[in-house]
């Protein structure tokens, strides 16, 4: 007897898996990136080896395998292998910010998931096999793994990343939240002499900022100019070189309150934010705004035309041909090194024009394809030469008059029409995202320059655009890359020892951030100023010494000596004799406007002093609120400073007042008002406090700075009376109150 059986699935397993296709679909099939990639004669999405270039010249090479380098390693099996590409596909096209880890985090899940299809003797690798125990397991072997505290960090982040991603796109239910566990490593507070030594060298010292300064006041050429109005970018705002490529033509602006901004873009999940250029520095930032916007414009225009024009070659002052040049005609050998913007000139000493070629390895290429060739100068003979029409002479010896001929062969050179030229440029210089630079159009972007800007070896390509390139800086504040002079050099400035003057473009960041901590600024105030999404990143920048940051700086407003203002470097000054072990007295704290601790008033607990006018409230307000009602004067938990300005004329006020009011419940009482006795008897008893406090401060023997309040014995605690505790000895307070009296009587 047969017997059907039906098997039941859930609708939301079809539901996850209809997902999972439509992303692999939609990855395969609508996204563009890495298609042009080949490797080990496969293309495109088969190609189990993706390459992309970042900002600079630096490639990064995707490898969809477990891998031992660049060229060992094992391929993914499927259906893992069209996950991975699917996702490394999805990531690069929709984030501006491209790193290597992506790829690394999704080799440590998947040696998770073979694991686990051993385990069930699975032949598949599947991401729908994922559940929580692979994703611990992934993190166990990442744990495990030799890597450094640093890479850890990094993959578990990515790992993060791709695990929050499959369950956003539910990809698959069920998934936990799954957090990095893995901490990145901040050297900043180590005691060993080499960490310290490596931070405090990131942050350059304040003679080379002023160099800096220097460079920009004396720049000539176009180089200079352009590298030191970066320079001042970095030094007014604490910014990474590639958030320099959003600035744009209308980041600087101005309020009504005539303050000037720059609108930033941070590069590490920050928001859009406005940062503020210090006024001593707005004229100069204007200076480098303005000189960005002259130089980058040929490269803005040639963006600009590229995006109105696609099937134009854009025509610029070198071209020499007519502009009816019909767009599908071979170009000549001078009509193709103009529009290339080549040098053309004598190329040997004995010819009489030659081609001054370039290391351009990707115009080699195109000549190269064009011809079908692996190297098109191959097909030039010894001894030849190409003339004006792409054909080549040979060099030859006329016998009868002793001269050196040309004679033309029958091989000649193709060269490519325009729309070949199209092709290329677009090729080249077309990103993903083009025609924007993040949000921004490409034309906007004062920082855009053209291929080969800056270099003394090859020429500008004048139909050409490109973001600004972190090399190029480094190059042009002191890296040694190929030989080439810095700025600095060219304008002979030096360290201050007189040795070459090197800085990185990250040390402007570092020495901003430093400043602030020395200033004592708040840390969600430099996180947000530096465009941090995590608060906890300041560590990494913090560059003061040990002895700096032993020393109290926290700074609540500006410093004030008797009727005189401090600036921030004098109040750090006053502060250089005392340390965290040797704090600085509550005087001093007070005369620098600096919070004043309770310790530094002779309290045994952590925390500030709240400053009342008089002088410092300690009350705990952790055990109960204050029961005085505001009136601190007379309050044994206030204590006033010897020698602060006013305080004394401030109680004499005071005194006259409660005189008054003693005068009038003492006239009440003999009208036999009711309750009136009470207040003569309390306001006789504030009287005594505040003449107290007055001869304690107005006594030659108390030195400035002296903490004085009121001794307890005079403010008896309705609690402790509750409870019938026993009081302590008295006898200091009726001796205050008699020495009040007897200087009164005087």
């Amino acid at each position: 007897m047969m017997v059907d059986v039906l098997i039941f699935s859930p609708k939301h397993k079809f539901d996850v898996q209809q997902n999972y296709d439509d992303f692999i679909m939609f990855a395969k099939n609508d996204l563009t990136m890495f298609s042009d990639c080949e490797f080990r004669g496969k293309k495109g999405w088969e190609c189990d080896k993706w390459t992309i270039e970042t900002s600079g010249t630096r490639k990064i090479h995707l490898l969809f395998g477990i891998s031992e380098d660049s060229m060992n390693f094992t391929p993914y099996q499927q259906p893992y292998a069209d996950f991975a590409r699917a996702y490394v596909r999805f990531y690069f096209s929709v984030n501006r910010l491209k790193s290597k880890a992506i790829v690394y985090a999704l080799q440590w899940l998947y040696r998770a998931l073979v694991e686990k299809a051993e385990e069930n003797k699975k032949t598949e690798i599947d991401v729908m096999d994922i559940n929580n125990n692979v994703i611990n397991r992934a993190e166990e072997l990442i744990r495990n793994s030799e890597l450094s505290e640093q890479t850890r960090y990094g993959y578990g982040g990515s790992l993060e990343q791709l695990i929050n991603f499959i369950r956003e796109k539910r990809l698959k239910l069920g998934i936990q939240i799954w957090k990095n566990p893995f901490k990145k490593r901040i050297k900043n507070n180590s005691l060993e002499a080499s960490v310290r030594k490596v931070q405090m060298d990131k942050c350059p010292s304040d003679y080379q900022m002023l160099q800096v300064a220097e460079a920009f006041r004396k720049a000539a050429t176009v180089r200079q100019k352009y590298f030191t109005s970066l320079c001042v970018m970095l030094m007014c705002q604490p910014a990474r070189v590639v958030e320099l490529n959003g600035l744009t033509t209308y980041s600087l602006q101005k309020t009504g309150m005539n303050r000037w901004y720059l609108m930033w873009h941070p590069s590490k999940g920050g928001e859009p934010i406005r940062k503020w250029v210090p006024k001593p520095l707005e004229e100069v930032v204007g200076e480098a705004f303005k000189r960005l916007i002259e130089i980058s414009a040929p490269a803005r225009a040639a963006a600009k035309f590229a995006y109105n024009y696609p099937d134009r070659f854009m025509p610029h002052d070198g071209c020499i041909t007519r502009p009816d040049f019909p767009r599908d005609k071979p170009l000549t050998f001078d009509q193709f090194a103009a529009a290339m913007g080549l040098r053309i000139g004598p190329a040997r000493r004995n010819e009489k024009r030659g081609w001054r070629w370039t290391n351009s390895e990707w115009i080699n290429d195109l000549l190269s394809n064009l011809n079908n060739t692996q190297n098109w100068r191959t097909l030039i003979p010894e001894g030849c030469k190409l003339d004006h029409d792409n054909k080549i002479l040979q060099k030859v010896h006329n016998v009868s008059t002793g001269k050196v001929e040309f004679i033309e062969t029958e091989i000649i050179i193709n060269f490519p029409t325009f729309n070949d030229l199209i092709h290329i440029v677009n090729q080249r210089y077309k990103t993903t995202n083009f025609p924007y630079y993040g949000d921004v159009p490409l034309w906007d972007c004062i920082c855009l320059v053209r291929d080969s800007e800056f270099n003394k070896k090859q020429p500008v390509k004048p139909f050409s655009w490109l973001p600004f390139k972190y090399e190029s800086l480094a190059c042009a504040i002191g890296a040694e890359v190929d030989g080439s002079a810095s700025v600095f050099e060219e304008l002979g400035i030096t360290d201050e020892d007189g040795t070459r003057l090197k800085l990185t473009s990250h040390q402007f960041r570092h020495w901003l951030n430093t400043k602030l901590m020395l200033a004592g600024e708040a840390d969600w105030l430099i996180a947000k100023w530096s465009g941090r999404a995590d608060i906890k990143q300041n560590r990494a920048y913090d560059g003061r010494t040990p002895e700096q940051r032993s020393h109290l700086t926290k700074r609540i407003g500006s410093g004030e000596n008797n009727e005189n203002m401090l600036t921030v470097t004098q109040i750090d000054q006053e502060l250089a004799l005392y340390t965290s072990e040797s704090p600085p007295p509550s005087s001093v704290l007070h005369d620098l406007a600096l919070p004043v601790s309770l310790k530094s008033l002779g309290v045994k607990r952590n925390g500030v002093a709240q400053f009342t006018g008089l002088g410092y409230c300690i009350h705990n307000y952790s055990e109960s609120p204050c029961i005085k009602n505001g009136d601190c004067a007379t309050c044994n938990e206030h204590i006033c400073l010897k020698g602060i300005p006013h305080t004394i004329n401030e109680l004499k006020s005071l005194v006259k007042l409660h005189e008054e009011q003693l005068t009038h419940a003492r006239a009440s009482v003999e009208d036999n008002v009711f309750g009136a006795d009470r207040w003569v008897t309390s306001l006789g008893f504030k009287l005594s406090k505040l003449r107290t406090l007055i001869v304690l401060l107005e006594d030659s023997k108390t030195a400035d700075g002296t903490p004085v309040r009121v001794p307890d014995e005079l403010s008896p605690s309705p609690v402790k009376r509750s409870l019938n505790v026993e009081k302590k000895d008295v006898n200091l307070g009726l001796d205050l109150i008699t020495l009040a009296i007897s200087k009164l009587a005087e």
